[in-house]
């Protein structure tokens, strides 16, 4: 009996033995797999990042009115984010006609006018013969209720319109020419470049008004690191500008942008 209790002690112990020698085996193989997990998980990550970095940056350079690359991994764009017509001037102030939200409107705005927004208007001098954009920078943009002359009877509202505010730009310096109707661009301009946060290079825009750029903020990544061509542009001919970027893992990509739609 004794015997008989040692064979089981011995078996017992052996089993453990085994077991220990397999729960470890498949902890290795879990932990292997979940570093595979990981590791995959990043490189998809990186290969939706850097998708989403470049459909960006596509469309921000089809949108702009001026693109000019800064070295070979940045862009300073000048992005249009309203156009349409004026409908009255006061002074230095110039007064955009009403929006209808989902309707058509005489102004359509991407995004609302600020502070070191660049307006261009076009003037046309028939007795002259001058017809040219002229520029000049909006010092302050203010949203009011409607007011007589962008009213009804300019043409340039109707009755539903008359609580619908307008847009107001102060922008000192605009040639004296530019007046009800004239046909008005308003563009921003910003610096588009990688930058490092949390360890992780990502891209990001930056707002920049009187030569000086703000706060960056985020767009898509994680990229690469620059100088191993996380992001990258170039002015592929007069029409086309390149643009590359690759993630951490994985094979860059590439998207060539026609600039058809620049503004004259």
């Amino acid at each position: 009996m004794r015997a008989r209790r040692g064979h089981l002690l011995a078996e017992a112990l052996c089993a453990l033995a085994l077991g220990g020698v397999l729960a470890a085996a498949a902890a290795g193989t879990l932990a292997q797999a979940r570093r595979s997990l990981g590791a995959q998980e990043a490189r998809m990550r990186g290969v939706r990042g850097v998708a989403e970095a470049l459909e960006v940056s596509a469309a921000l350079v089809r949108a702009a009115d001026s693109v000019a690359p800064l070295g070979d991994t940045a862009l300073a764009l000048s992005v249009r984010v309203a156009e349409g017509v004026s409908c009255a001037r006061s002074g230095d102030t110039l007064v955009l006609p009403p929006v209808r939200p989902g309707e058509p409107t005489l102004v359509r705005l991407a995004l609302a006018p600020e502070s070191g927004d660049r307006l261009r208007a076009w003037v046309e001098d028939s007795i002259t013969g001058y017809a040219a954009w002229v520029e000049a920078e909006v010092l302050d943009a203010s949203a009011r209720p409607g007011e007589a002359a962008c009213g009804p009877a300019g043409g340039f509202a109707d009755a539903a319109d008359v609580t619908r505010p307008r847009w107001h730009l102060w922008v000192p310096g605009l040639d004296p020419r530019v007046g009800t109707g004239a046909a008005i661009r308003l563009a921003r301009e910003g610096r588009l470049a990688p930058y490092l946060s949390g360890g992780e290079w990502m891209l990001g825009w930056r707002r920049c008004a009187r030569g000086v750029c703000g706060i960056v903020q985020p767009l898509a990544g994680p990229l690469r690191r620059p100088r191993d061509g996380g992001f990258g542009v170039r002015r592929a001919s007069d029409d086309v500008i390149r643009l590359w970027g690759a993630p951490p893992l994985g094979a860059s990509q590439h998207r060539s942008v026609p600039r058809l739609d620049a503004a004259p």
